[in-house]
């Protein structure tokens, strides 16, 4: 109860400083007809992160150019819904609970991981956290897309087999769900051919057919065997991400620290873009600060 206090009154002061937000123009869409574009940008919106999401889209949508675009909401509210219909003409929106799951759990994004595979059999998808803010160029995400390669959000660790994640685990000392995957990681399955990737599912990019929902399933359950009764806490789903990015054909992490996730970190003055987690998330007036840099860029302030 407190905590989700907290919470909304965090959320209160920011949006109070990032009120010019709504007086931005709704997105200008390149493609005619969405659904036509080979790129599809998918994010998860909750009922109180509709108008970050709508910065988050508006600044990255500015570089990137094109794409068809897609909320999966999860209690947006109607007034919030027609929100995001305002700024962003065409926008696909799917309710969470119209996404089949099958065999997998509900609940901790798994929704969203299958919804960006099943639809990369036909599109280039990007998923886009409602808490990353892009602010500088991404040549590397326009080259990835033009050339058919996932990508990941990573800490510039390169990928590598996933037996080969004990010692960079060990370092970590700590029993979160990712850092317990990667020391089970020898006991997997073939872990000495299977590649792994540490990554974030904040902003992520998965190759047009590299994947389906078959290669999860079978991971789903290898994972779950191996994990047990962990495997339904929070951030399966992001090891389930790194892992598919991993298998992709010439997949890559992004180039840190240009491409970071905040956590207290310097910033570089050539930074591409930051994911705000949300026990820092407003945090030393960071991501207030370049998101009214951005604001001012999408009202032509000089």
């Amino acid at each position: 109860m407190f905590y989700r206090l907290r919470r909304n009154l965090k959320y209160f002061k920011f949006h109070k400083r990032i009120q010019r937000l709504l007086d931005t123009p709704p997105l200008i869409i390149q493609d005619a007809h969405q659904q036509d574009s080979p790129l599809n940008i998918v994010s998860m919106v909750a009922g109180y992160d509709v108008k970050l999401y709508i910065l988050a889209i508006k600044a990255f949508y500015r570089r990137i150019g094109h794409g068809r675009i897609t909320a999966i909401t999860d209690g947006v509210s109607a007034e919030g819904k027609a929100l995001l219909e305002k700024h962003i003409p065409g926008i696909e929106i799917v309710p969470v609970e119209t996404i089949d799951t099958g065999s997998i759990q509900r609940g901790g994004t798994w929704e969203r991981l299958l919804f960006c595979i099943d639809r990369s059999a036909t599109h280039f998808v990007i998923q886009l956290d409602a808490d990353v803010l892009c602010v500088g160029p991404m040549q590397e995400v326009l080259d990835a897309v033009q050339a058919n390669r996932a990508f990941t959000l990573a800490e510039g660790i390169p990928k590598k087999p996933l037996n080969s994640w004990v010692a960079d685990a060990y370092a970590k000392k700590s029993d979160n769900i990712v850092i317990d995957f990667e020391m089970q990681g020898p006991q997997y399955p073939d872990s000495d051919k299977i590649l792994y990737l540490r990554g974030s599912s904040g902003f992520a990019g998965f190759a047009r057919g590299a994947i389906d929902r078959a290669f999860v399933q079978d991971f789903y359950g290898k994972a779950l065997q191996l994990m047990g009764p962990r495997w339904k806490e929070w951030g399966t789903e992001q090891i389930s991400s790194n892992f598919c990015i991993a298998n992709s054909p010439d997949s890559f992490g992004l180039p840190w620290p240009r491409y970071m996730t905040w956590e207290h970190h310097r910033i570089p003055p050539d930074i591409s873009l930051m994911h705000f987690l949300g026990y820092c998330r407003f945090d030393d007036d960071v991501l207030v600060n370049y998101a009214n840099r951005e604001i001012d860029a999408m009202l032509g302030v000089k």
